[in-house]
């Protein structure tokens, strides 16, 4: 009986019909879920990052206008001194003043060209200041104008001027416009040195902001040197900078103490990616798992329709011989007694063949529910070769077989059940016949390999590919190409070999070769 192409070609294409639904209906929510995460995760980091960001921006802020608000309270006591003294005590009130203010190197008084100017500065500098304070404000003229153009619209405004282009010692004149009972006095400004500013009045607030979270330092810009640092830190490692207001050279910048923030998000983040890809992993794999026991489901139903087909081919040609030579010997038209005799010994034959496919089913169906009973005894392995070989005989040679036997004296015993064990030798003795090639020949033989008693069965069939040596023992397997696909088989046979093997705690050993035949060598543990 033949198998229908279309049949077999239609399973295949089923099976990976649904394999490829299942894939998509399961990957498609995995990339729906990744892509998922993985926005929500960047709307989160951007988020924290937001935050982090405004929370920074709010400390550099009050730094900022904590400088602003303490230029801001020395131009209202400059003022104050402007609109309090008269011109002849305005020298004094003023020293006074720089007394009470050690970041002020002196305080400027001028028109509002610059040019008329009285600069009253510390008794210790000695008036080195003064060409350099005329020469900026010439050179700043803009400076001049844009205090007096905010003036004009109501807004009072601090501006700084640099004074000097060294960078070490670089001092700023912080200017300003005064309400003066003088219609000449317009401009008023009072002389820092910017690093004197910073440590001298910048330093308690620093160290307020940075509390035990933050790490705050001002640095010069142009040198890269840091000139106050609340705690060790380096330029590079401050995460946010800002530009002091007052002093256009200076920086501050600012970090959390220990991680950042930034290394805490892509700590998360590269957490929480991990976590997703294994989610994924996960998915795929069960996916995987799932399509495999699919794939494997549709396999055995394709094994068990192939099974039935093929043992329905095995049951009907030994019945159907057996009934034609039965009727032909009940009506007989046997002519001779020789002919007789030779039906007979067909039909004894089929018999047989027929006993040996339906034990092997009954036997496979005890094994797989786990009622097959074993009644183990130590046995000799050479007898059971002998008993086999005595009954199998007669049908290796109608086959036209030659046999040979191979038999170590004095075997060692094996624990082993002695009816399964001859079922196990039966079993490769008539996959021999059925795979035979032009040679026919059988050797069995025993003997000793290591610690195992082996039982070892030859031919020189057509032999096994390599590619199907190791399925050959799966339930239902049959080798469904080359000369082996028009020769019926139930697919038990090896599987039963197998399970008895494993059952007695040995093993199966095969070598084989297309167009050299096989050797089955069935190991058992010694006794000895």
């Amino acid at each position: 009986m033949t198998k229908n192409p279309r049949t077999q070609k239609a399973a295949p294409q089923t099976g990976k019909k649904i394999g490829v639904v299942l894939v998509l209906a399961a990957l498609l929510p995995v990339v729906f879920f990744s892509a998922y995460e993985l926005s929500s995760l960047s709307s989160t980091e951007e988020l924290i990052q937001s935050i982090y960001s405004k929370q920074l921006d709010v400390i550099l802020f009050s730094i900022n206008q904590y400088s602003l608000d303490a230029a801001q309270s020395w131009s209202s006591e400059v003022n104050m001194l402007v609109l309090t003294s008269r011109p002849a005590e305005l020298d004094s009130a003023t020293q006074i003043f720089l007394k009470k203010t050690p970041s002020i190197r002196g305080v400027l008084y001028a028109d509002s060209s610059g040019r008329s100017m009285n600069f009253i500065e510390r008794p210790e500098l000695n008036g080195q200041e003064r060409k350099g304070i005329s020469y900026a404000l010439e050179k700043d003229s803009a400076a001049l104008e844009k205090l007096l153009r905010y003036a004009s619209a109501g807004y009072r405004k601090i501006e700084p001027i640099i004074i000097g282009d060294s960078i070490s010692g670089q001092s700023l004149l912080l200017t300003f416009i005064t309400v003066s009972k003088n219609p000449g006095q317009k401009i008023a400004g009072f002389m820092i040195d910017a690093k004197s500013f910073v440590t001298g009045v910048l330093e308690s607030k620093l160290n307020q902001a940075a509390g035990d979270e933050f790490q705050l330092a001002v640095f010069d810009r142009r040198n890269r040197q840091i000139v106050l640092s609340t705690s060790p830190v380096e330029i590079p490692e401050l995460r946010q900078e800002k530009e002091l207001w007052l002093l256009p050279d200076y920086r501050i910048g600012i970090r959390l103490k220990g991680t950042s923030i930034e290394d805490v998000v892509k700590a998360r983040t590269k957490r929480n990616l991990i976590l997703i890809a294994f989610l994924d992993m996960v998915l795929v794999g069960a996916v995987w798992v799932v399509y495999r026991t699919f794939k494997k489901e549709m396999e055995l139903v394709r094994l068990k329709g192939d099974f039935v087909s093929n043992v329905s081919h095995e049951l009907r040609t030994p019945l159907s011989l057996i009934r034609m030579f039965t009727e032909t010997l009940s009506m007989k038209r046997v002519p001779t007694e020789k002919k007789k005799q030779e039906y007979y010994t067909t039909i004894l034959q089929e018999t047989e063949r027929l006993t040996r496919l339906i034990n092997n089913i009954l036997n496979f169906s005890r094994m797989e529910a786990g009622k097959k009973q074993y009644s183990f005894a130590p046995v000799n392995l050479n007898d059971i070769v002998k008993r086999v070989m005595k009954t199998f005989q007669s049908h290796l040679e109608h086959e036209g077989f030659e046999t040979a036997t191979d038999l170590m004296e004095q075997s060692p015993l094996v624990l082993a059940d002695n009816e399964t064990v001859a079922e196990a030798l039966i079993n490769i003795l008539d996959n021999a016949v059925k795979y035979s090639g032009i040679e026919k020949f059988v050797r069995v033989s025993t003997g000793v390999s290591g610690t195992m008693i082996y039982l070892e069965v030859e031919d020189h069939g057509i032999g096994i590919d390599p590619q199907h040596q190791a399925k050959i023992f799966e339930t239902f397997y049959r080798v469904s190409t080359g000369l082996t696909n028009n020769i019926k088989g139930s697919g038990l046979g090896l599987s039963l070999v197998k399970h008895i093997m494993d059952t007695h705690g040995g093993t199966i050993e095969l070598t084989s070769a297309l167009g050299k035949g096989s050797r089955f060598r069935l190991l058992f543990p010694s006794l000895v």
